[in-house]
């Protein structure tokens, strides 16, 4: 691929992954990757916003035990697992985990416990709405904290869709602090499959990943309360440190074009 900017690279990283990435002003982040979206059917490069260039992708920084047969391994199993399956077992070990840390604390148990439960929280959301919400990007084009930079990479990485990003650069985002039960840990190919399920659920495509920031563009999400609270249960799994309140995630984020998660 070329691109008519003064500012391109290209790096591989040490599994064969080649990574190419072009630097654009901030402000037009957005537009360069719905271009490129809509050309991966033909180019079977898979973009995505970032503010670091893709040596930086491509640095090792793995687990010892992640090399290139694992990874390769991973891959298909990204495209081949029951995603549904796979992402209840992360909602139920993440609710499980947290019933663990709460139990015997918490005055309104069973209401806490709905977080997780899309039969139960479904009913606490607002009623449906006609369109869905309109997203906000934080952290692709948005100006919070650090993020305060005029520019920004868009890299590509060729893949069958965002999915496949995190099992083929595990450290293009990471899931700082999650916990499941029994001391269960999200693997990348944990995040590959839920992303996948999210995909074919609602649309919804990655779009920036940067150290513990993720952003993902939705094209079709859940408007209807149990749609809405389906999403948001498996988003507070996911990510609890950003979706700490089930009930407002299920009536703003879940049923918006853009879901921005934070791990701290």
């Amino acid at each position: 691929m070329s691109f008519p900017t003064a500012e391109t690279e290209r790096s591989v990283t040490a599994a064969g992954v080649e990574v190419l990435g072009v630097r654009v002003p901030r402000e037009q982040a957005r537009t360069v990757w719905e271009e490129w979206r809509g050309r991966h059917d033909r180019t079977g490069w898979w973009p995505y916003v970032t503010l670091s260039p893709p040596s930086d992708a491509t640095e090792w920084h793995g687990h010892e035990a992640w090399d290139a047969d694992v990874l390769e391994r991973w891959v298909g199993e990204a495209a081949a697992q029951d995603h549904d399956a796979r992402a209840a077992s992360i909602v139920v070990s993440a609710c499980w985990w947290a019933v663990e840390e709460v139990a015997g604390v918490d005055d309104d148990f069973d209401l806490w416990r709905s977080d997780y439960d899309p039969d139960r929280l479904a009913p606490l959301l607002a009623p449906a709405v006609e369109r869905p919400l309109r997203g906000v990007s934080h952290w692709a084009t948005g100006t919070r904290d650090f993020f305060e930079k005029d520019w920004r990479w868009v890299n590509f990485v060729p893949a069958r869709g965002g999915y496949e990003v995190p099992v083929l650069l595990p450290r293009v985002y990471t899931t700082w602090g999650w916990a499941g039960y029994g001391d269960r840990g999200l693997t990348p190919l944990d995040t590959s499959v839920l992303l996948r399920r999210w995909h074919e659920q609602w649309g919804a495509q990655l779009f920036f990943a940067n150290r513990s920031y993720l952003e993902l563009a939705v094209d079709r999400p859940p408007l209807d309360p149990r749609g809405a609270a389906q999403a948001a249960a498996e988003l507070r799994a996911y990510c609890h440190d950003t979706v700490d309140d089930a009930v407002k995630t299920g009536d703003t984020m879940a049923r918006s074009t853009v879901w921005s998660l934070w791990w701290d």
